[in-house]
């Protein structure tokens, strides 16, 4: 019996219940947690409990295996989905945030930001895709910070593949919230601790761990609203949802932030931008030049002003301080003369300058700021706004409603506070380094989930948008540039397509919105038909996904907002592919972004 119970344990040592091969590594996106904060919390931090008794907290540290956390300065805007976006390397979004302006269809889009997943979320092997779950993190960060770290652990030991990626929301949540952040930090240590220890009996070696943050949190109090719309208005302009004179400005907002995108007319920006330097909580305010390519202006609430201006081929950068020093760069300018790091022309490297200026109260602010006005996002701003910690921008409704709730931080700015989250790890030491080159550190994330391999969806496409994806990941973020320069494309994906052959035609039917959500359209007048059954044939070619390119006769109403809708039919039944909601250019044809 003896003998049956040995073989019966050894059995189970080398076959673990889970019956799969365990992720080698584990990388946690953890959301809006702050170099200062992880720091402090590997140090050791003095805490006071409910009775007025000190007591230490620590985590992360080294007897755990951990090396000291670096820096990971975020974008800037400092916010979650330009800077995740960023960190992977996919292609950038259409606005920093889900409600955005699309310059080619002329309007403000609002998107919903707890229901939707952007690219990052989808990547992620494991992540809470509930969005009732997700808006309770608003109301219950603790509760749901709990949750999303027991479905981590969970689903690690339900997962094949070689890197597990997941990703926590609700410690973002908790801070706005005015949550104990270091109290989460240490529960989440002592699960990973088990984590570790449970997996280190099972396979023999420890787990790599990988955790990182988009940006950091400012912990600077409610904060004031910006009263930047009655500003505006008193000087003449109009707060609009799309721009046709002059004078029209859009001002997306979503949530409570410490930063301002503005989208105007471009003769207008040297005078707008002059004009909100006198704006209460006006930090640092940036803008692109009109009409002079790879130049930007940068000025500050004393009256100080300096020009960026950037060299694309080189990656190179050149600050010149025309009046005060809105940046406090000067030093740095002397600095980078002296080591030899300017040109002839006076520009120094990306790098150089972030070398230079990573514990500045403004990190990296060149590059940040040209990346954050050109290829952040699919539609940059005109006019990019930091402002003061103590200060928010924020719809009134929602200003209104953070007020019957504890508000205690917030993100944003270009500010050090704000920018700087964290790269941390127990397998090899980190350095400091910015969203657009961590990956660099880790062979560039390599299994990300390929959602579009396991999924039914579609988007338009071009060229020129695929183009800016930094880190290839599938087939077609190499084959899009056999694509023509000018035309848009219905890329669709779907599992469905493995089971078919190329000429299966998809079918489509695209029609008008209507305006208002209860009025009622006839279905046979304004439904369009259409059937796809030509994809692009690439050398190369993807058998879960197709590219169609859109047909030359398609002219819609321009600027206009249309649902499309897709289907095709295998074994004699109508699969449904995709569905969704999209905008036209001023010609009429599909916006892509």
């Amino acid at each position: 019996m003896s003998r049956c119970i040995f073989f019966l344990l050894l059995a189970v040592w080398i076959f673990p219940a889970t019956g799969v091969a365990l992720p080698t590594r584990l990388v946690l996106a953890l959301d809006g947690i702050a170099y200062r904060d992880m720091k402090a919390l590997q140090e050791g931090v003095t805490c006071t409990n409910f009775w007025g008794r000190q007591f230490q907290r620590r985590a992360f540290s080294s007897d755990e295996g951990y090396f000291p956390v670096s820096r990971m300065v975020s974008t800037f805007p400092s916010t979650s989905d330009v800077a995740w976006t960023d960190i992977f390397g996919d292609r950038p979004l259409p606005g920093y945030q889900r409600t955005y302006f699309s310059t080619a269809a002329n309007s403000e889009i609002i998107e919903n930001g707890v229901t939707t997943s952007m690219e990052h979320e989808r990547q992620m092997n494991w992540q809470v895709n509930s969005g009732f779950i997700r808006s309770m993190g608003y109301l219950y960060p603790v509760h749901i910070f709990g949750y999303e770290l027991d479905g981590l652990v969970k689903n690690f030991w339900k997962s094949g593949d070689a890197n597990f990626y997941t990703y926590m929301r609700s410690s973002d949540d908790a801070q706005h919230m005015d949550r104990d952040i270091f109290s989460l930090l240490c529960n989440l240590d002592r699960q990973l601790q088990d984590l570790r220890a449970r997996y280190r009996a099972q396979e023999g070696r420890d787990l790599q761990i990988v955790i990182l943050s988009d940006h950091g949190h400012n912990h600077a109090g409610p904060g004031q609203r910006v009263e930047i719309q009655s500003f505006l208005k008193k000087a003449g302009y109009r707060i609009a949802q799309s721009i046709v004179n002059p004078k029209d400005v859009v001002i997306p907002t979503a949530g409570i932030e410490t930063w301002v995108e503005i989208h105007n007319s471009p003769a207008e920006t040297e005078t707008l931008a002059e004009l909100l330097t006198h704006l209460k909580g006006v930090d640092v305010l940036t803008a692109r030049i009109p009409d002079q390519t790879n130049r930007f202006i940068v000025m500050d609430s004393k009256g100080g002003r300096a020009v960026i201006e950037w060299n694309p081929a080189k990656n190179a950068f050149r600050y010149s301080a025309e009046t005060g020093d809105p940046l406090d760069y000067r030093p740095v300018n002397e600095s980078l003369a002296q080591k030899n790091l300017l040109d002839a022309d006076g520009f120094a490297t990306a790098d150089a300058w972030m070398d230079e200026t990573m514990t500045n109260h403004f990190p990296l602010a060149l590059e940040r700021i040209v990346r954050g006005l050109t290829r952040s996002t699919l539609n940059p701003a005109t006019i990019l706004i930091s402002l003061d910690s103590h200060y928010v921008n924020a719809g009134w409704l929602v200003q209104k409603g953070s007020q019957l709730v504890t508000c205690g931080s917030t993100h944003g700015g270009l500010d050090d506070l704000d920018s700087d989250g964290i790269l941390l790890s127990n397998f090899k030491p980190t350095k400091d380094d910015s969203s657009d080159r961590v990956a660099g550190l880790f062979d560039n994330f390599p299994g990300l989930r390929n959602y579009r391999a396991e999924e039914n969806g579609a988007e338009w496409v071009t060229k020129e948008e695929q183009s800016l994806t930094r880190i290839a990941r599938v087939r077609f973020d190499r084959n899009y540039k056999l694509l023509p320069d000018d035309d848009v494309f219905l890329r669709i994906w779907s599992p469905q397509f493995f089971t078919v052959d190329d000429e299966t035609p998809v079918e489509v039917a695209i029609k008008k919105t209507p305006r208002f959500a209860n009025a009622q359209t006839d279905k046979e007048d304004t439904d369009l038909h259409l059937t796809f059954d030509q994809p692009v044939d690439f050398p190369d070619k993807c058998a879960y996904e197709r590219i169609y390119a859109c047909p030359p006769g398609l002219v819609l109403e321009p600027q206009a907002e249309y649902q499309i809708s897709g289907w095709m039919q295998n074994q004699g039944e109508n699969i449904r592919l995709f569905e969704f909601i999209f905008h036209t250019n001023n010609r009429g044809r599909p916006a892509a972004f």
